[in-house]
This record gives structure tokens, sequence and C-alpha cells, in this order.
């Protein structure tokens, strides 16, 4: 049964939990922006509408005060409630916690400002409203619903029937034998009425919650891969499967500069990364110059950032043919110039030390002694060492010092980090663009190219850092990206990520 009507009327009595959705529909967010450098982690409700966790962990001392607000994209700054209070979590006092009804599905904004005695500071972090999963009905409620509803009926027929036989007596007058008949009458239409209302009932919840399974459940979007062989390169077309409209189906703003990211990974090895940029066709139709990964089963997961500000992971699987003539010099497409690809997997002496061999001598290191505890928060950090041992000198890729992607070895969860954190930049900059004194109706490629800005020089090249929590347990591989010298290196790592109060070891 679809439970989330009834649970807003309910939730003081249970606990709620919700699901991971792919690439988790939790939120973390980081800045060390000065004055004041923050933390953000937002856990969306698995049913629309629904509470909303936020973790705000302020990394300095002297906190004033926090304060969060949910803006629906729709609503804006102005159509929305006064921002609520974070409240100091025991025990830790750099950090607060709030929680928040998100009441319609679809992208918010979660302005965040924090106060201290070094300075304030006031970001915008986006977030999808989603609904994920249908909750079950717990077998304690279920019972205690059957039996108040079981004696309300019973109440409901005696009351009609106690109504009908005496209602129109004087006090102290025994009703006669044709009051009893019409008393018994009255008391089977009640329970014929009442059979008929709560079959009735039945029929709408039920058609209420194939309504919410069928159309208001999220689902990833898929996509139609194929990859043909043109002028000796191997091209790869995605085409959107989606009936909805263009209307629906918003248009979509670039990401670091692209419209699409595309990571392909070929299964079940996992031994290929690919990071492309596919070129936009049609509405839903974008092609894409594939490197020279080695053929094989892949599966796809496309990024993409709506006008609206909802961000989305479309997920496809292809077959990718080998090239039947590999040295003829392509003429047709020209790739992305930020493409990179990577082939190799970690070997069992190099996970014993968490490194990655980069080539030419450079090693990836990480700090991965800590084994990852799903839901609790982690920073994952990564070394890059030229063979002398010296740290490497960064490159900005695409705007960014560094890239991740985090897959679990079944597929069911991926994710595309970078140092901030697991939101969507273009995300971001588009709530920017919406909280401005005049918000435009259609966001353009122009005001996003205002708002991009390069890797604060300030900020220190190393270690790379990226904030996550990971939603599942399981084995995951990790793939972090740098740019050296103007040619991207990948580093390959695995790791087991455990329930809480379990221990393994990490690899």
């Amino acid at each position: 049964m679809r439970l989330d009507r009834l649970l807003v009327l309910l939730w003081l009595l249970l606990p709620l939990s919700a699901h991971a959705h792919i690439g988790s529909l939790t939120v973390v967010y980081e800045s060390h922006a000065p004055p004041v450098p923050v933390r953000v982690i937002i856990r969306p409700p698995g049913v629309v509408p629904g509470l909303a966790t936020i973790d705000v962990r302020v990394l300095t001392n002297g906190v004033k005060r926090v304060t969060v607000l949910p803006v629906h994209w729709r609503a804006g700054v102005d159509g929305s409630p006064p921002p609520d209070v974070a409240k100091p979590v025991e025990g830790d006092p750099n950090l607060f916690h709030a929680e928040l009804w998100l009441m319609a599905r679809g992208a918010y904004s979660v302005h965040v400002e924090a106060q201290t005695s070094a300075g304030s500071t006031k970001f915008i972090v986006p977030v999808n409203s989603l609904a994920t999963t249908r909750l079950p009905m717990p077998g304690a409620l279920s019972g205690i619903l059957i039996a108040l509803g079981v004696l309300l009926f019973s109440l409901a027929v005696t009351v009609v029937t106690a109504g009908v036989r005496e209602s129109v007596l004087d006090p102290g007058t025994e009703p006669s034998s044709l009051r009893r008949r019409l008393g018994r009458a009255a008391g089977a239409g009640a329970v014929v009425m009442l059979a008929l209302a709560i079959y009735g009932g039945r029929a709408w919840w039920n058609a209420e919650d194939r309504d919410y399974r069928n159309n208001k459940m999220h689902q990833p979007v898929e996509c139609d891969v194929k990859v043909r062989i043109e002028d000796g390169q191997r091209i790869a077309r995605l085409t959107v499967l989606t009936n909805e409209s263009r209307a629906s189906w918003p248009g979509l703003v670039p990401d670091h500069g692209k419209l699409m990211h595309v990571f392909m990974m070929r299964e079940p090895q996992m031994d290929v990364l690919a990071h492309l940029h596919p070129v936009r066709r049609s509405h839903r139709l974008f092609e894409v110059v594939l490197p020279p990964v080695p053929a094989g089963n892949y599966r796809l997961y496309a990024d993409v950032t709506h006008e609206t500000g909802l961000a989305q992971t479309l997920t496809a699987t292809t077959t990718v043919p080998e090239l039947v003539d590999a040295t003829k010099t392509a003429d047709g497409m020209i790739a992305d110039a930020d493409d990179s690809w990577h082939l190799g997997a970690p070997t069992d002496a190099a996970a014993k030390k968490f490194e990655s061999d980069l080539g030419d001598g450079r090693v990836m290191k990480w700090d991965g002694a800590q084994v990852p505890v799903v839901g609790r928060e982690a920073t994952l950090r990564f070394t890059i060492h030229e063979a002398n041992g010296s740290l490497s000198k960064l490159d900005a890729y695409m705007g960014m010092l560094g890239h991740a992607a985090i897959r679990r070895d079944d597929g069911a969860v991926f994710t595309h980090l970078h140092p901030a954190g697991s939101v969507s930049m273009a995300a971001q900059q588009v709530f920017q663009i919406r909280a401005g004194e005049k918000p435009p109706k259609r966001i353009t490629p122009e005001m996003m190219e205002q708002l991009c800005q390069p890797p604060n020089a300030n900020l220190p090249q190393q270690p790379l850092m990226f904030p996550y929590e990971f939603p599942q347990p399981g084995r995951y591989r990790i793939w972090v990206q740098a740019k050296i010298g103007g040619v991207v290196r990948t580093g390959v790592f695995d790791t087991e990520v455990i329930e809480a109060g379990l221990k393994t070891a990490a690899k």
C-alpha cells in the first residue's frame, strides 16, 4: 500500500527509512572558502512529501548560528517559509542538525547560512526530491489499525441500531417488537453501507498506489546506445528513452562546460574507465567518438543537469566492437579535448599499499587504512607523487583539480565526485542565478559561463580530498582523475564498505 500520505500523520509514532538510489540521493557539499569552511550532508526522504535530514559541520570554532531553508525551484525564495535554525549536536560543538519537509517532487535548493566569530557565509546546496521507495506497513501498526477499525465498525453499527430502535421513544419506555425489527434492519443496512464504503476506500487506495508506483516513483532514465564504425572511428549514439515532452524534459545546462558527462565501464571486469563528453545532435540525441578502449560489454552512466536544477544520471549498456582497421586515419568527428580513458585494475601488491601506478614513475596514494562505513561521512584523501617522491603539481581538469568516479561492483551505486562533494556544480549555479533579485525565465549558457570559476589558487593542491557518504555495503571501485603536465592520469583503488559495527579489511 502507498503510505506516504498516511505517514505524514503517523511519523511521530514510527521511525522512517529510505533506500539509496543510483549515485545515492544523499548530497555532500564541502567548501573551504574563507572565512567559514563547512561541510553539508543532506539525506532526502524516500517518499514525497517527507522529512530530509541536514547535517552542517562548520570546520572552524566560534559558531554562533546556523540556518537552513529548502526552496523548491518553482517557488523561489520569496515563496518559501522563513529559514529553520539548525540545532547543535550534543558532544560535537561544530555539528548542527535540522529536519525539513520536502513537500513536492523536483529540484530543491537548500540555502545554508553559518555565522561564526570569524565571519559568516551563505551558500546554496542543490538536492533532488524524488520518490524512490514504497514504505511497508509495520506489523505492529497494522495490528493496531485493524483492531481500531473493527472497534469503530462495531460502534458505528451499534449506534445506528440503537438510534433507530430507541431514538423516538420517551425515557424509560421499552421498544416494541416493531422498533426492534427496524433497529436490526437498520443495523444490517449499516453493515452493508459500511462494507461498501470500506471496499470503495480500498479501491481508491489501490488506485493511488498504482499511480504512485507507475507514475510518481522515480526511475533512472535509460538510454539506447548504438556503436557504429565510421571513417576509422567507433562512434556511440546515445538516445534518451523517455516519452516525456520537450516541456516536461527540460533543457540542459552545461556542467564544467559540458552538457553531458559519460562514464563507460567494461563489465564484469571493471578494468576500463572512459570519461567522455558527447556532442548534442537533437533534444535527446547525443554522439561521441570512442577512445581506443578494448572491445567488450560496457555500462554507461551519463550525468546531466536540467534548467530547473534537477540533476539526473542516465544509464545504459552497450557492446563495443573491435576496430576493423585500427591503423586507419580517422577524418570524421573530433573527440572532445577533455575526454580521457584508462585501462587497468588494482594489483594485489598495490592494493595492500593503497597505491596506484600512474606511469612515468608517478604514483597515486590513498589514505585508505580506515575502512568506509555505510552512512558515515568520510573524506577520501589522495596524494600524487613524482618519481623522486615529491608531490606533483596539478593542472585544472574541467575547472577542478580532481574528479572521482565511485561504483559498486554490481552497478547499483554510482557517483561522480569533486573536491566540493557530490553536488552538481551546474545545479548550484542555476540556483544562484534563480536566487537573484530578478530571476530569469530561462537559464542561458552565457549566464552559466559568468559563474564558472577556476580552482582557488590559494587552496593547497594536495592532498586531493573528496567528501562522501557510502550508501550501501559491498565492494567498490574508485577511479581518481587528475591532470598533470596536460595529461589526465587515473588512479584505481578497491575497497569494501561495511555496515556499522562490522570489521573487515580494505583492499
